[in-house]
């Protein structure tokens, strides 16, 4: 199994992927498999639960006839998933999210990845820290979510979906920032074609990750986590350094 960095060319050590995760934010998998994988992340990350799991952490998503329009199973249909953070309505969302191509689907299901620090920085520059603060998500019920955008200790977490669940929004005036923000998260993300064996792991805090629609049969492993404590970088659960840089 080979590990890159962002851009595809550089490899990273496996002691270095938590540097790397600090710095850039995601690594890149090529040729692994479900079981390198797992053996890759035990050492120092910490399964989290989700309510799709088959066990502790870890999420077949493929097709299911049975999804009979449920909002919050949209990841279970060959319909695109817009970029996102996971369990971003969750108190804590889990810090580490891994995902590796089973097998492709027959056309699309292309991973999209964006940098929500680089959406962070354009923001902060064009409309200000009070404006961005203002940022909530918003349940569809018209319920009020947590913040897009929360800062503590100099380490800050970007959580964000824009779903029949919940999406982006903007108290009074400044409703114009709600557009900013997508277009800035259009503008960074970068599709990512994996192959079998291909995935990433990314900073489930800082860097949303989504596909577009696919025709076929599409099997995609995901698993959730958080780096256990007395880990040097075990910091990454709290969110990322550097926003503004």
């Amino acid at each position: 199994m080979r590990l890159l960095a962002i851009d595809a060319t550089v490899e990273v050590p496996p002691t270095l992927i938590a540097e790397t995760l600090d710095r850039d934010g995601v690594v890149l998998i090529r040729q692994g498999s479900l079981t390198k994988l797992t053996e890759l992340l035990d050492p120092w990350v910490a399964p989290a639960d989700h309510p799709h799991q088959v066990t502790t952490g870890l999420t077949i998503i493929t097709p299911r006839s049975s999804w009979a329009g449920r909002p919050n199973e949209v990841g279970f249909t060959q319909s695109p998933l817009a970029p996102h953070t996971d369990r971003s309505l969750d108190e804590r969302p889990p810090s580490l999210v891994a995902g590796l191509m089973l097998s492709p689907a027959r056309a699309g299901g292309v991973t999209i990845l964006a940098d929500g620090a680089r959406v962070l920085s354009d923001m902060l520059r064009s409309d200000g820290i009070a404006a961005v603060t203002r940022l909530r998500l918003r349940l569809a019920d018209g319920r009020p979510g947590p913040p897009v955008v929360a800062e503590r200790h100099g380490l800050t977490q970007v959580r964000y979906r824009d779903d029949q669940v919940a999406g982006p929004n903007v108290a009074g005036e400044a409703e114009g920032l709600v557009s900013d923000l997508r277009r800035l998260i259009a503008a960074v993300s970068r599709s990512v074609d994996l192959a079998a064996g291909d995935g990433y792991l990314a900073h489930n805090h800082r860097f949303l990750h989504g596909r577009t629609g696919f025709v076929g049969d599409r099997r995609f492993a995901r698993l959730l986590g958080n780096i256990r404590t007395g880990h040097p970088y075990s910091f990454l659960n709290q969110g990322f350094r550097d926003a503004e840089e």
